[in-house]
């Protein structure tokens, strides 16, 4: 978008996606922080979700479609190991 500086900028259609991401300064697990986010961020999607986690230098992902309480139950989320992590939920498109 090229638009000047203090310009308000308009996106057509519903709100759509939600992104989060977590760091923990204490080396404490990001997963909690990270679920709890999505719930919160569930009406900017219903249609799929995931998270990625990381853990001395390996990625921990877990995604699928559906809603958060359905995609990540405690398996998954014991599976999601690191102090760092991203979260979605997606909004489905045409």
């Amino acid at each position: 978008l090229s638009k000047p500086l203090g310009a308000s900028v308009s996106y057509p259609g519903p709100p759509m996606c939600g992104i989060v991401g977590v760091l923990c300064a204490d080396d404490s697990s990001a997963v909690g922080p990270l679920y709890e986010a999505l719930l919160a961020l569930q009406h900017r999607g219903q249609d799929a979700a995931g998270i990625i986690t990381e853990d001395a230098g390996r990625f921990c992902l877990h995604k699928d479609n559906g809603m958060v309480r359905d995609v990540f139950g405690p398996a998954q989320l014991t599976n999601l190991r690191g102090s760092i992590g991203i979260g979605h939920v997606r909004y489905p498109t045409a």
